[in-house]
């Protein structure tokens, strides 16, 4: 059974949330008249005055929506609503200075002069505009913000207009939604034919949904929120399509608690275990465009899982809630019983209530398993063979109720393989260059599978050599994070990150708390602590099963829980 949902998802409890962080940041928001970054707010980690959608504009926003939900009767303020929208000017004024003689902005850690960290800044103060105009009759406070705000926005969308540009894929529709919202709120500005230049190359998804980058822990959220907001703004009709197929595919990548499988990421945050919170509003967002309580269910179950939530997170949490209302009721279950093999993506996602495991084409992490706060890492398989004795699958593919994950072992295609003598002078510089001369003297290639059947409480792993020398070492290492205790018959310890341990025979359990996952039997052909050519795991607790070719062994591993008291 998952975790019962403790925390509501309402207006009320977004907004509690939002004033606790918009608090803290107001201890870094520079207020000094003197200065010239009066305004600002100090980034953490530099002590710099940032102006990016990182630092000063999700203060602004945050305080702005505070205010205006305290204004509306919607909820009342924890914090002095006038004194917030004080602090929302004064960090406008600063933007307004901050602003480059293009109208773009910079992002400090890497970006300068930048038309996507302007678009990120020109969506959430377009919101801004959106939802308080109507307050800009009543207000004198109101209306001199929101004119501030006009003016950053324009000078802004003539920069993104006239010197544009991006660097990563998801990029585009930030400049592209950007422009849009711009352009649908002060329609002056001609921004059809940037964003027509954009929506002409098509959106990066593909027939699964995944997005180009597949970062489920962060730029999946920065698609889907950018998607929608073209879909609302502008003529995008393939929009809302891709944010469907995306939020479809990423229920199917949660595990029991809440966290993602990060498995398919190509950006930073492959390998991470989170939730990601940033997709609770796009989930919301969808839900709302087009009644689907299924969504809904989503988002609620992000936000009672998350134990953090960032400013920005929580920013666009409010909008779309100051947008659209209180969430509907909902009681339909998510995706949490089913094995689904996503071909195009090379990824086969099992999952039975709190047990969540994934098996993987072209990488090297062929095997994730998790169970509560049991998790298993990844599973890694190794031969010290030429440099190409690696496990990486070529193939995954379903058959009679089992999966199959096949390596020909063939990564350089002159190895395995012993190079041959030319028979005459090879220069100094030229030896790089000959070797595409040389005869080749042909090992057999380390083939191997590995077949993995779901079982009652876990799964069993075959691991056979196909092809290949014999006497190889080889091995598989289940990599597992800090924080647990490594139990077997005779032993029961805390291992530290870094730390290796040979499971020899019979069978060893990693149990978090009372969530354990247990590995038998063992293998013992050799002691090699660091194999080479094994990717290393210094940032993990490492159990090694060893083995000489040929290898054929199965490995059964079960999921389960144990009494608290249990190693007493």
């Amino acid at each position: 059974m998952d975790l019962p949902e403790t925390r509501p998802l309402t207006l009320g409890s977004v907004l509690a949330a939002l004033a606790f962080r918009i608090d803290e940041s107001l201890q870094w928001q520079v207020i000094d008249p003197a200065r010239p970054d009066s305004g600002a707010l100090l980034a953490h980690d530099t002590g710099l005055a940032d102006a990016s959608h990182t630092a000063t504009i999700p203060l602004l926003v945050g305080c702005a929506y505070l205010s205006l939900a305290h204004t509306r009767g919607q909820a009342p303020c924890p914090l002095d609503a006038a004194a917030l929208l004080d602090r929302a000017t004064l960090a406008t004024d600063y933007l307004l200075r901050a602003q480059r003689p293009s109208g773009l902005i910079d992002l400090l850690s890497t970006n300068y002069d930048s038309g996507p960290d302007t678009g990120f800044a020109v969506q959430a103060l377009c919101t801004v505009l959106e939802l308080g105009r109507p307050l800009a009759g009543e207000s004198a406070a109101w209306a001199g913000l929101l004119a501030r705000i006009e003016q950053f926005v324009r000078r802004a969308a003539v920069g993104m207009l006239r010197d544009g540009g991006f660097h990563t894929p998801n990029h585009r529709w930030v400049v592209a939604s950007a422009l849009a919202q711009a352009g649908a709120l002060l329609p002056d500005l001609e921004v059809a034919p940037v964003v027509d230049a954009y929506l002409a190359e098509g959106i990066d998804i593909d027939a699964e949904g995944a997005y180009l980058e597949r970062s489920i822990g962060v730029y999946d959220e920065v698609r889907t929120r950018f998607l929608l907001l073209l879909a609302d703004y502008y003529d995008a009709p393939t929009a809302p399509l891709a944010v469907r197929a995306n939020l479809t595919l990423n229920l199917h990548l949660l595990h029991g608690d809440g966290t993602a499988e990060t498995g398919l990421s190509r950006r930073q945050d492959y390998g991470t275990r989170l939730v990601p919170l940033s997709l609770a509003a796009c989930y919301l967002y969808s839900a709302f465009r087009e009644s689907d309580p299924l969504f809904v269910q989503a988002a609620r179950r992000l936000w009672a899982r998350a134990e953090h939530a960032h400013l920005g997170n929580l920013c666009w949490l409010t909008y779309v809630m100051l947008k659209f209302g209180e969430p509907p009721a909902s009681t339909l279950a998510l995706p949490e019983n089913f094995a689904r093999l996503f071909p195009h993506n090379g990824i086969w996602r099992l999952r039975r209530g709190p047990l969540s495991a994934s098996l993987f084409r072209d990488a090297t992490r062929l095997l994730t398993l998790c169970y509560g706060r049991a998790q298993l890492s990844s599973l890694k398989i190794s031969q010290t063979y030429f440099g190409v004795g690696r496990f990486v699958a070529d193939t995954l593919e379903v058959a009679d109720e089992s999966v199959r994950l096949r390596s020909e072992g063939r990564s350089n295609p002159r190895r395995p393989a012993y190079e041959l003598p030319l028979g005459r002078p090879v220069p100094l510089d030229q030896w790089e260059a000959s070797m595409g001369e040389r005869q080749l003297r042909p090992i057999p290639p380390c083939t191997s599978e590995l077949i993995v059947c779901e079982t009652a409480g876990g799964l069993d792993l075959r691991y056979r050599t196909l092809d290949g020398l014999d006497r190889v070492t080889a091995q598989a290492a289940f990599d597992f994070p800090p924080g647990g205790v490594w139990e077997t018959d005779d032993t029961c310890f805390e291992p530290r990150a870094g730390q290796v341990i040979f499971l020899r025979r019979g069978a060893g359990a990693m149990r978090y708390g009372s969530d354990v996952i247990q590995i038998e039997p063992g293998a013992d052909a050799h002691r090699t602590w660091h194999m080479r050519h094994a990717e290393e795991a210094p940032d993990h607790v490492r159990i090694l099963l060893t083995f000489l070719t040929p290898v054929d062994h199965t490995i059964r591993l079960r999921v389960g829980k144990v009494l608290e008291s249990s190693e007493q």
